[in-house]
């Protein structure tokens, strides 16, 4: 889990950035550009710390019945900025391919809640009457902390990566990006761990949480916490890092 200094203004901006993004890039852009180096390396941390959670079983392709769908990787590029449009870093994603899935009979089964845009602008405006202390913080590969649910999963190996043979597949023992119900997934793993620490799920805005002096909403693998002493969002935030959330 990192944490970020408090700032709910870029966590509105965050909320309000628009789906089409011109620093997001393709494959193929990423590696031809001016970052190829950069994001040759971003994608071996992005293997790295997958590898390190126990994201993926390595299998024999050839061991696999002729009914079994492989599904092939892809990688997300983009170049991180602050809100100030300044560049800060840049994030290569492994996923795999939703186009590719088997859709889901019941789209219920996919839907993970959102928060609702008043529940960030009442918390906001409160925050502000009552001067309260705020702290933004994100969950790092957020989908791969939960457990695969439902059929197999297999994908092959991404693409240029030297430390994978071309000969094995990868079945997933968590849940990847680009999984048709990996949000669902992680919102159900993350509203378990909040309440199993205390926190009561609110009835109008599933992404609200209150727990005895904080208040926390939760947006896809971001959170923002609030409360009148800071201490008090420190102790939730230590406990997400003991227990590796």
């Amino acid at each position: 889990m990192h944490q970020h200094p408090s700032s709910t203004y870029q966590y509105f901006v965050a909320l309000s950035a628009a789906k089409s993004d011109p620093d997001t890039l393709s494959f193929k852009e990423a590696l031809s550009g001016d970052h190829t180096a950069e994001f040759n390396e971003a994608m071996t941390k992005e293997v790295d710390a997958l590898q390190k959670r126990n994201i993926w079983t390595l299998l024999p392709k050839f061991k696999l019945p002729e009914s079994v769908k492989v599904i092939p990787a892809t990688w997300a590029m983009k170049i991180k900025g602050f809100p100030s449009g300044s560049f800060r870093s840049l994030k290569a994603r492994f996923c795999d391919r939703e186009d590719l899935q088997k859709k889901a009979v019941n789209d219920i089964d996919t839907y993970s809640p959102v928060v609702q845009w008043a529940t960030v602008c009442l918390m906001l405006l409160i925050s502000i009457m009552l001067q309260l202390k705020t702290c933004s913080a994100d969950f790092s590969n957020a989908f791969a902390h939960a457990d695969m649910k439902g059929e197999p999963v297999y994908i092959s190996p991404p693409p240029i990566m030297s430390c994978f043979p071309r000969d094995k597949v990868l079945k997933l023992n968590k849940s990847l990006y680009g999984q048709a119900d990996a949000p669902r997934i992680w919102y159900d793993k993350l509203r378990a761990s909040l309440e199993t620490r205390g926190f009561t799920t609110c009835k109008a805005d599933p992404c609200l949480f209150t727990f005895k002096k904080v208040v926390c909403i939760i947006y896809v693998d971001d959170c923002l916490l609030f409360a009148r002493d800071s201490k008090d969002i420190d102790a939730v935030l230590k406990s997400f890092k003991e227990d590796g959330d």
